[in-house]
């Protein structure tokens, strides 16, 4: 892709990289790609799964199932959408971890009496339970197989978090349902305990034994490359509405609870006053505070990911052309070759020179020349692919990284970008008759069966070197 899209990564764990995902659009392309249908059929299944099990955790009572520890009784709730959610979200993305979590709510809600307004609502608690996990995974860094003890420490701490804050719907189930104190409480913990202990016990085993296995098998199935980070804007937007929702359902869970109360309508406090006003005022002090949270949340959390976004872009890209720079080459071509060989299909690399830029330089300046080099940038990347990376190697060198593509197709993507660089004077505007420049252009290709691309970035600078001897303004093939 154009160095100024958004970069995409190979699903190949590597730890450090933390979880990637694809977003559920893809399937779009399934038309196209028959490999997607393996991956519908599977999460149309994981849906229907989900909405079956969530509507038996009801009707087969199993919401704090009681049990014992060294004499200490604890109750726990199994609940298996929840699993399907999290493994669905960790291997494919949120999006398709939210769909099957959010029905299976709803089953859940309508199986024990709810009405479907309210049903709908509750459903965003487990939504926000996946999200939450989810989100801190990425953010932690967490690799999904789970192959050092820190992804076990971090995902522990994040399965503890996530679970108290899923739980949080329970004040709104306790309350629909009329639950006494006592009930009430231990529905509130088994969830707690449940969603721990299935994430503890059986999530993490899965994607720890089963996880590289299956993360491959989808990785096969998409042709695009998965994404593995969200810009701030959609960071941003996941913690907002994800809390905003959880306020919601909490609102609600305490307004029933406070309206369930039987009171006379003259009930006073031992001050006198009337009773009744009083617990509308709370209320709607909660509903302000809840709202206010929201709103801190959002604006604090913005300041932070322009922040994080900005030092992870000063540290990736070039400031002048804001091209990706070659410190970050290395690491992507071992992941888009490790993912080729995978695929079974290879990658090339171009090597790109511009012609007498030096004497650019030296006639206009280097103010001009910097204009010259965001300018030739601009024109490359028209001439790009959107899965195609760009690279600023240095001075007036770059470095273009084509993942998966044929070597007809990289012949031709490099005279297409020979010929928009050469196609008409750059920078008419800034200088009388514009600025005339050209690029020689070094292709080599990685072995598509072994993967073996070691060399190729050494191949394709000779090939551009012999590019430049024999004339310039040309493409060679290594």
């Amino acid at each position: 892709m154009s160095s100024r899209r958004a970069e995409r990564v190979p699903a190949g764990s590597v730890p450090g990289y933390g979880p990637v995902w694809w977003s559920l659009g893809e399937l779009r392309s399934i038309s196209r790609d028959r490999r997607l249908v393996g991956v519908l059929v599977l999460w149309l299944l994981s849906i229907v799964a989900s909405i079956v099990t969530g509507a038996l955790n009801v009707t087969r009572g199993w919401t704090g199932l009681p049990f014992t520890i060294a004499s200490i009784e604890f109750a726990a709730t199994v609940y298996p959408p929840f699993i399907i959610s999290v493994l669905l979200a960790l291997w494919l993305g949120p999006v398709w971890g939210a769909v099957p979590i959010y029905l299976a709510n709803v089953a859940s809600g309508l199986a024990s009496g709810l009405s479907l307004p309210m049903s709908a609502i509750f459903a965003f608690g487990g939504v926000t339970e996946t999200l939450v996990l989810w989100g801190s995974l990425v953010v932690l860094r967490v690799d999904p197989d789970i192959r050092r003890l820190r992804d076990l420490f971090w995902s522990t701490a994040a399965a503890l978090v996530a679970s108290v804050t899923g739980s949080l719907a329970a004040i709104l189930w306790n309350a629909s349902h009329g639950l006494d104190p006592l009930s009430a409480q231990r529905v509130w913990r088994g969830w707690v305990i449940g969603d721990f202990m299935q994430i503890l016990f059986v999530v993490l085993p899965v994607l720890h034994f089963a996880g590289p296995g299956i993360r491959a098998w989808f990785d096969r199935r998409f042709v695009a490359p998965p994404q593995r980070e969200f810009s701030y804007t959609h960071g941003v937007g996941l913690i907002v509405v994800a809390f905003a929702l959880l306020g919601l359902v909490v609102f609600l869970g305490v307004h029933q609870a406070l309206g369930s109360i039987e009171l006379a309508i003259d009930t006073r406090t031992v001050d006198g006053d009337l009773l009744i006003p009083k617990l509308r005022e709370i209320i709607l002090m909660m509903a302000l505070l809840s709202t206010a949270l929201t709103a801190a949340t959002g604006m604090f959390s913005t300041a932070l990911a322009r922040m994080g976004e900005r030092q992870r872009s000063e540290a990736r890209r070039d400031t002048l052309t804001g091209c990706l720079n070659r410190r970050t080459f290395s690491d992507i071509l071992h992941h888009e070759g490790d993912r080729g060989r995978r695929l079974g299909v290879g990658l090339g690399v171009l090597f790109v020179d511009l012609d007498h830029f030096k004497g650019v330089n030296d006639r206009l300046g280097h103010a001009v020349g910097d204009q010259v080099l965001v300018a030739v940038v601009g024109r490359m990347e028209g001439a790009l692919r959107s899965t195609d990376l760009l690279f600023r190697w240095g001075g007036e060198e770059f470095v273009i990284l084509m993942p998966h593509t044929k070597p007809a197709e990289i012949d031709l993507v490099a005279e297409r970008l020979r010929a928009a660089v050469a196609d008409s004077p750059l920078l008419p505007d800034v200088v009388a008759g514009g600025v005339r420049s050209t690029v020689s252009v070094g292709v080599a290709t990685a072995d598509s069966q072994t993967g073996d691309h070691s060399g190729v970035l050494d191949r394709a600078d000779k090939a551009c070197l012999r590019a430049k001897s024999e004339g310039r303004n040309r493409v060679v093939m290594a």
